[in-house]
């Protein structure tokens, strides 16, 4: 499943490497969550169910979605592989 995510992932940045005139403090928090979201994947354990990754995601969808589509669609691939996996 961990690798399933980091497939997700890759896809999800190759999606807003090639956004364009995307909003620079939206992306920012984008960045900080996958950034968060990678180190939980080098830990051991999940993390833990008060970390607001999969909700943060999906305001960030939906912020996303009128804008840059493409990036709101690779979001929810991701929300559905943290899901996946229980986080």
């Amino acid at each position: 499943m961990r690798q399933a995510l980091r497939e997700t992932l890759t896809q999800l940045h190759e999606q807003l490497d090639s956004a364009e005139e995307m909003d620079v403090e939206l992306r920012g928090e984008l960045e900080r969550t996958l950034e968060e979201i990678r180190t939980h994947l080098g830990e051991q354990a999940p993390p833990p169910p008060e970390t607001p990754l999969r909700g943060r995601l999906e305001g960030l969808a939906v912020r996303f979605e009128q804008t840059h589509p493409l990036v709101a669609e690779a979001l929810g691939h991701t929300i559905r592989a943290l899901a996946r996996m229980g986080i």
